[in-house]
This record gives C-alpha cells, structure tokens and sequence, in this order.
C-alpha cells in the first residue's frame, strides 16, 4: 500500500517530535539532590551560622531536591557547643523532604548519636541510587579514618547495590583521595588505601564520592578508576586556597553554598548553589 505525501510528511512530524521529547526527557535528571556541608553552627568570630542553614533549607524546600545530605561539622567544636545540637535538628527538621546527616571532625560521636541519628552510617535506595552515608572522622585530627568493620559494611553496601543494578553514592566528611601540596592536605589516613582499592574495584557500580571539609568551594578528582570524587563548598564559610593550578578541578565560587546535584542515566551534574544566588559554575560527571 503507498503512502500518501500527508501521512508521509505526518510520519516525519511524528519522528522529529519523538526525537525532540527524547532529548528534553534526557536533559530532564531524574532526580536532584542538596549536598550541604559544614553549617558549624556556634562557630565564633562568623555571623551566625544558623542564619546561614535556615536559609539553605528555605531554598532546598523552594526547589526540586528530593533529598538532602548534609555531611558534617553540623556544630563547631561539638564538644564545647553541646546545645547547638538540638537547635541543628530543628532547623535541619524544616526540611519538607527527608534528610540524611553524618558527623564530621567538630561532631562528637556520642553527641551525633545522641541529638541526630542513633547510627552514624546508613545507606538510602532512591530511584535506582544507593546513598552510602558513613563516619570518617575523628574530633582529636583533621585527617580521616575508616575502620576495617566498616569497610566490610561499605563494600557489602555497594555488592548489594551491584546485584540490584543500582549506582551507589558514597557520602562522608573527608575525601579518600590523597590532596598533598598544593592542595589542602586532607584526606582518609587510616583505611585510605582500602577504600581507594574499593573505588577501583568497582568503578563499574560505585559514581561518586562525596565530602565536604575543605571550606575552598567545589573541588574535585575523576581518577580514581573512574570514580568521580568531590568536595562540597561550605555554608558558613570558604575561602580561595588557589587550588585552580592544582590536580583536579576547582571551581571558583567561594560564596557560602551547597551543591545541587543533578542523577541523570548517564551522567552527574552538579552546580554551587550560593545561598541567595542562582547555581553557578556547573561540572558534568560522565557515568561509564
């Protein structure tokens, strides 16, 4: 049967309009993500720091995050800051949709278990992504540790996110990959080279790494066999540590900020999110 010129050209209408919804779906994520870091509620010599979280909650309640991950010094100098806890929970409590936290190096264990969540590691399955959430801090060193019982969870994490075919997110406080000169310095010691081999392992599951710590803005390495690692900008406070010439990338915005990250299928975007500002400075992540 032969084809008229109208069904012809209705069928090329058809095509070019399915391939043009092809590529909005594709530049649509599938969901969003807030990644805050270092609210160091109670720090001195700073305009208030609590000013500066209920202000990113504010904004991540207005916008289309699906959940929000804050990752560490909740409070500064936690032990000497005690009460400021239960005012974190509270504001962190205005969130509109659910939150995840883990403590970092100003976070006393038992004041993190006390005030925010009895466990310091989770893991959180959201729309085909495992968010591995886990304490690598000590409050007596700015450098990091992870303990052989929990590399054991985190690979068992990431094992099961592999045989359910999710991509797996790891969250904590400070970066795994090393950082020496130029860079801040800071990174896991003890237990490092183990969950670097973890990365490399399973790069094929494992999407990102992500921290906060470096109070520099968005900083970040794609080496580690192909696992992007990044460090979030702080809410309270950055500064330029002049880190654009060092390995990696930087990305130069040292407003207070979170970052906005974006889970397509086949790619992360993230971008710096300064507090009363429109995102800036994105950065594409390809997944392999």
């Amino acid at each position: 049967m032969s084809t008229t010129r109208r069904q012809f050209l209705a069928s090329g209408a058809a095509m070019a309009l399915a391939g043009r919804l092809g590529r909005a779906a594709e530049a649509r994520p599938r969901f969003t993500v807030a990644m805050v870091s270092d609210t160091h509620l109670g720090r001195k010599g700073s305009e208030s720091p609590g000013r500066w979280m209920r202000q990113a909650v504010a904004e991540i309640n207005g916008s289309a995050a699906e959940l929000t991950i804050f990752l560490g010094d909740l409070v500064d100098t936690g032990a000497k800051n005690e009460a400021r806890y239960p005012e974190w929970v509270g504001i962190a409590r205005g969130l509109k949709r659910p939150w995840y936290a883990v403590p970092g190096n100003h976070d006393p264990e038992a004041l993190f278990r006390k005030y925010v969540r009895p466990k310091t590691d989770c893991a959180v399955d959201h729309k085909g992504v495992r968010f591995v959430c886990f304490q690598d801090t000590r409050t007596d060193s700015h450098q990091g540790t992870v303990t052989r019982e929990q590399l054991a969870w985190i690979a068992g994490q990431v094992h099961g996110a592999a045989t359910k075919g999710l991509r797996v997110v790891l969250c904590a406080h400070i970066t795994a990959h090393p950082n020496k000169h130029p860079d801040v310095g800071w990174w896991v010691r003890s237990g490092g080279k183990e969950v670097r081999e973890l990365l490399a392992a399973n790069r094929d599951t494992v999407a990102a790494c992500l921290s906060g710590h470096f109070h520099c803005g968005c900083r970040g390495w794609s080496d580690a066999g192909g696992v992007h690692e990044v460090v979030v900008p702080s809410t309270c406070w950055n500064r330029d540590r002049g880190l654009d010439k060092a390995p990696g990338f930087a990305l130069k915005e040292f407003r207070r900020s979170y970052v906005v990250l974006e889970v397509h299928a086949e790619r992360l975007v993230l971008s710096c999110k300064p507090l009363g500002a429109e995102p800036v400075a994105s950065r594409v992540l390809a997944l392999g």
